[in-house]
């Protein structure tokens, strides 16, 4: 582009550059919902691995394009990319829709991954052209250029809040290739090239592809759920939030729906609708026409036990789902009943199209609410009799190790250290979890949370106040999959409550495996319960071959059973392992994941940098330049996925704290690049050690700062906590920025050829890095993904002084870039 062109002009590139980063971090996240329902959870951080990977590739492909984007090249590759961008969004995006990925490990299952993980990188390649070309091969005020860069891309991250609101998840892809379009008619306007109609008719069709795919039954959606085709016939709702998305089917009359059935539930006939929450996840909503007598069938369900015990009270029931919990608690009398649900959609269903099918909505004693239990739990001066909590997982958690999902935040030390706050003297907490008893289940790290949450609020003998009673289905070959409900409360349960367990589980025929004064059905859940400290607790499940110690906030993973060591143990002794098989697909997944991108990097990034040939540095010089993007891509990564993992249990839901975390850090470092321009980097060695070491005691101070000030501020409504996160995350993001371009600074005073190769592989590393903080928060706990962090920017200051020592050197030999 001529230096000389035209303000107008100049305003379309600027135009153009807005909304293409609009439209990328809107799909970025976009994606990590999107992947929530196509596969298991623990994926959905990967689309911001994906993002990082096919921009980076785009910006490697544009330093190594030489001719063909420089000059009047460049505007002229703008309005070819800007269309095809907005053409990869929806092609990539109904692509992966029609891609099955089989939720058994397989050479199949890889082979679609990565199908899908392509697929879904080529938009952010185009956006990573688009980008690049605009940042480095049109002249101009690069400041400006930026701060539209880092405007555009931090209001998209917010944009995907309203607009999935609105629509489904298709509609909302359409949408944001429309606003990729409208970036294409503003660098075709800028270019001075024809076109732009084209364009203007791309994003009107997009646009009515949009409204028409949200306005019908019969649109375009996820086809293959968990690698399973989804039925389509009978589907009469269809939502999407950022919680979830939740299908209803038409009503249907069959037995009720019952987690844990005991004698004589045989026979009940009611009438209900069917709903699946991300294409795995049941719940159920019955027709209730009112009455407390034709509620009789909720009794003979294991998960009603604590109404035996304290019916009357005021109940609270956290994830109502289609309101299951709620009649039971309506059944036993209740005074109140608070429902507390974090997705949306359940709330519209019971108060609008389903109000009179279901009847809760309309209930004097029924409040419902729309908010994070725990945060509304921390909130509330209520207290409740029974605080009930039941299967409130999805099955795709239990499955998959639910390595990134809100509802760990429900099953850590600290949440159920403020569930037993909430509870009247002798309340009861009562939580229901998969059972199994040939089995590895989740009833051992269940009791031993309860047991490390009870002597954290100060009791001195926990197994007083636990009862655990199971459900197992009867087969030929013994007791098989069923559901136990652990009971758990402020005071030593009574005697009365034991004869009640008692007379309950006989009349229906449940197993009682832990009350306080007998010996333990199991021995391990007795001798857990027993523990008179944390540390014990640690002791007694230290030797077990999978994972029941209590997770905490730092390391918050419940459904993952499986320890690091079960990688090597033999597929045949994990065969019985019960929801362990799902737990080593997610990880072998992970693995797989892992390889995939490591290809893809070698192939798409490293690769074309290799044959392009190495830059003009000697060895040491590549090497401290090397080490430093490496460290920076690393420990950004390290950083931006442990602040996602942390706040999505303070924000309540991974979207929230994706959005918001990406939000926040895109200005801050941001602002930091910018500043970094005005420290003197090349005068001293000290500013970039001094920054490095200053930016490592920075990531520390948060780490151990975070779990007060979360703690101290969780009660605080979701924009609060908004806040807080953004002033958490910003301070430690400013430092961040800083240091790429600081780099930079101090590799081309040695060789101007070398941008190409640090671009590349900083993005590298931070690909790695986005996959590998996964297992490393996972199973060395969120606070280990910072201190690595923190290590590997205090590192920076060797290669600093290695870079500065020789860009002192060249300039006074007079070598260096310009030589």
């Amino acid at each position: 582009m001529p230096d000389g062109r035209m303000a107008p002009q100049r305003a379309w590139f600027l135009a153009g550059l807005f909304l293409t980063t609009l439209a990328t971090l809107a799909l970025e996240i976009l994606d990590t919902r999107l992947l929530s329902v196509l596969t298991w959870y623990h994926l959905s951080f990967f689309a911001v691995s994906v993002a990082m990977f096919g921009m980076a590739a785009g910006a490697v492909h544009v330093y190594l394009g030489g001719a063909r984007f420089e000059g009047d090249a460049a505007p002229r590759a703008l309005a070819r990319f800007g269309t095809a961008f907005a053409l990869a969004i929806a092609v990539s995006h109904v692509a992966n829709l029609c891609i099955p990925i089989p939720a058994e490990p397989s050479l199949g299952a890889v082979v679609s991954l990565g199908l899908a993980t392509v697929v879904l990188a080529v938009p952010f390649y185009v956006s990573g052209l688009l980008v690049s070309i605009a940042l480095t091969r049109v002249p101009g005020p690069i400041g400006l250029v930026y701060a539209i860069d880092l405007l555009g891309a931090s209001l998209g991250s917010l944009l995907i809040l309203p607009l999935l609101s609105i629509g489904d998840i298709t509609s909302t892809a359409f949408a944001c290739a429309a606003i990729a379009a409208l970036g294409g008619i503003c660098f075709r306007r800028f270019a001075g090239r024809g076109g732009a109609l084209g364009d203007a008719c791309l994003a009107g069709a997009l646009v009515l592809l949009a409204v028409a795919n949200s306005a019908t039954p019969h649109g375009l959606r996820v086809i293959y759920p968990k690698g399973k085709p989804l039925p389509s016939a009978g589907i009469a709702y269809e939502f999407w939030s950022l919680h979830g998305q939740v299908i209803a089917w038409q009503p249907a009359v069959g037995a009720p729906f019952f987690w844990g059935p005991g004698l004589g539930a045989e026979g009940y006939r009611v009438e209900r609708v069917a709903m699946v929450i991300d294409g795995s996840a049941g719940t159920t909503m019955t027709r209730w026409d009112g009455a407390l007598d034709s509620l009789a069938w909720v009794r003979h369900d294991v998960t009603s036990l604590p109404y035996h015990i304290r019916p009357g009270g005021d109940a609270a029931v956290i994830g109502i789902g289609g309101g299951r919990d709620v009649l039971t608690a309506l059944w036993a009398g209740s005074r109140s009943v608070v429902g507390i649900e974090i997705n949306r959609a359940f709330i519209e269903l019971l108060e609008g199209p389903l109000r009179d099918f279901a009847n809760l909505a309309t209930h004097p004693d029924v409040r419902l609410v729309h908010d994070e239990a725990r945060s509304y739990l921390t909130r509330t001066d209520e207290r409740y009799d029974v605080l009930q909590m039941s299967l409130i997982d999805t099955w795709a958690a239990t499955g998959a190790g639910a390595f990134t999902l809100s509802e760990n935040g429900l099953y850590t030390v600290e949440a159920w250290q403020v569930f037993l706050r909430t509870l009247k003297p002798g309340g009861i907490l009562a939580v229901s979890r998969w059972y199994a008893p040939q089995r590895a289940s989740e009833t051992s790290r269940l009791v031993a949370l309860a047991t490390a949450a009870l002597l954290e609020s100060g009791v001195a003998e926990p197994a007083a106040h636990i009862a655990l009673v199971a459900f197992a289905r009867r087969t030929p070959r013994g007791p098989g999959k069923g559901v136990a409900t652990l009971l758990v409360s402020n005071r030593p349960l009574r005697a009365k409550d034991l004869r009640t367990i008692d007379d309950v589980s006989r009349r229906f025929g449940f197993d009682v495996l832990l009350v306080p004064g007998r010996p333990a059905a199991q021995p391990l859940l007795g001798r857990i319960a027993a523990s008179r400290s944390r540390a014990e607790v640690l002791e007694v499940v230290a030797p077990e071959p999978f994972d029941y110690t209590p997770p905490t906030d730092a390391k918050p993973y419940f459904f993952n059973l499986v320890r690091p060591s079960s990688l090597f143990t033999p597929p045949a002794a994990l065969a019985s392992g019960g929801v362990v098989a799902g737990n080593m697909v997610a990880t072998l997944a992970l693995a797989a994941l892992l390889g995939i991108v490591a290809l893809l990097v070698v192939g798409v990034i490293l690769g074309p940098l290799v044959r392009a040939g190495l830059p003009r540095l000697d060895r040491v010089g590549f090497a401290a330049a090397v080490l430093w993007f490496a460290l920076i891509g690393a420990g950004f990564m390290l950083i931006q996925i442990g602040f996602m993992q942390r706040f999505s249990i303070y924000l309540g839901h991974p979207t929230y704290a994706i959005a918001v975390i990406l939000f926040s850090m895109i200005l801050a470092t941001g602002l930091g690049s910018l500043l970094s321009d005005r420290l003197p980097v090349e005068a001293a060695p000290t500013w970039p050690r001094r920054l490095a070491l200053a930016t490592a005691a920075a990531v520390v101070l948060a780490t151990l700062a975070i779990p007060p000030v979360l703690e101290a501020t969780i009660q605080g409504g979701l924009a609060v906590r908004c806040l807080v996160v953004i002033g958490l995350v910003a301070p430690i993001s400013v430092l961040l920025g800083t240091f790429f371009p600081m780099g930079m600074r101090l590799v081309q005073r040695l060789s101007g050829d070398a941008t190409p190769w640090m671009w590349g592989v900083n993005g590298a590393c931070g690909v790695l890095a986005s996959v590998a903080a996964v297992a490393i928060s996972m199973w060395l706990g969120i606070p280990t993904s910072f201190w690595i962090a923190a290590g590997a920017y205090a590192l920076l200051a060797v290669p600093a002084t290695l870079l500065w020592g020789q860009g002192a050197r060249a300039a006074a030999t007079g070598g260096g870039a310009d030589a």
